[in-house]
């Protein structure tokens, strides 16, 4: 009987917990007002957020490089020569994603003028005059040099990925790319130099790549006398000099966007509605965890 009593005395009342919180109800507004007004300066405080991106298709091997790849493949694996098949449409997306992503591309994309303050040493955006404002007290804008040791690799990359997205569309194939920043033009022109390099770095990569088989396959018939040999080298000579006509004619080598960037008009983030909503809310109920642990845990002591 005891055991009884002692359960039902340890039992929460749902009427009782409301009448603790009705009781104490004035201290949950002060509580939760607080916090809502703290979320508001809180939101006030984030600067504004701009994303700018784009849809890429990944461009795909010519049907006579693909007719020659399947004639004369095993030759050329023989000879230690890239026909430049470069598998399907999905693998190249994988490369060009993984290419942005890599330290290498980062550190070259880095190099160019402006990047690497825009990133490292931005203060805000004047919206005005649709400038960055940048830390004096860590680059100098007059003599456009850095008044501190400059960004380690490991920190550009890092802000790097926090800033650039790339997502494959597993459906479709398809490329997207976004960069987010505190000014709009900067989003902008910063996604039209990624896509720009990417596609100049895979071009250099094959023509250099289709310069070299040529040069090996000349010596080769230098040296070979049967003619259906000669023939197969020749052919493959042809495959070479496709790959790098296409490379010197084709300006979206490997990305071909299907809507060209463009310089975003309205914020991406934050947004400041559901951070008052959420910091409100937050509030709201520490108040009455509050309230009810203290509550209760007094009234365990007494």
């Amino acid at each position: 009987m005891s055991n009884n009593a002692a359960s039902s005395n340890d039992e929460i009342n749902l009427s009782e917990l409301f009448s603790i919180v009705w009781e104490k109800k004035r201290l949950i507004i002060i509580i939760s007002f607080i916090f809502a007004v703290s979320s508001v300066f809180y939101s006030l405080s984030l600067p504004n957020i701009y994303k700018s991106d784009v849809v890429l298709k990944v461009a795909g091997s010519s049907g006579s490089t693909v007719s020659t790849n399947s004639q004369f493949g095993s030759i050329a694996a023989l000879a230690g020569v890239n026909l430049g098949s470069g598998g399907g449409t999905d693998e190249k997306a994988d490369l060009a994603k993984h290419t942005i992503r890599s330290r290498d591309f980062v550190k070259h994309i880095s190099s160019f003028d402006g990047v690497l303050p825009a990133l490292m040493a931005l203060k805000g955006y004047d919206p005005a005059s649709k400038s960055i404002n940048f830390d004096e007290e860590i680059y100098d804008t007059t003599d456009q040099k850095w008044l501190v040791n400059l960004p380690s690799e490991n920190e550009v990359y890092k802000k790097f990925l926090s800033i650039v997205d790339v997502f494959i569309d597993i459906d479709t194939g398809f490329l997207a790319i976004s960069v987010e920043h505190q000014s709009p033009y900067f989003a902008k022109s910063f996604l039209d130099l990624i896509i720009n390099e990417l596609n100049n770095i895979e071009r250099n990569r094959d023509i250099a790549e289709a310069q070299r088989s040529k040069t090996y396959l000349n010596d080769q018939l230098n040296i070979y006398r049967v003619a259906d040999i000669r023939n197969s080298i020749n052919a493959l000579i042809q495959s070479q000099l496709e790959t790098e006509m296409l490379a010197n004619v084709r300006k979206d080598y490997l990305l071909r966007p299907l809507d060209s960037a463009y310089v975003p008009e309205k914020k991406s983030a934050p947004v400041r509605s559901m951070i008052c909503i959420a910091g409100t809310f937050i509030g709201f109920m520490l108040s009455i965890f509050f309230i009810l642990t203290n509550h209760y845990l007094f009234r365990k002591i007494d």
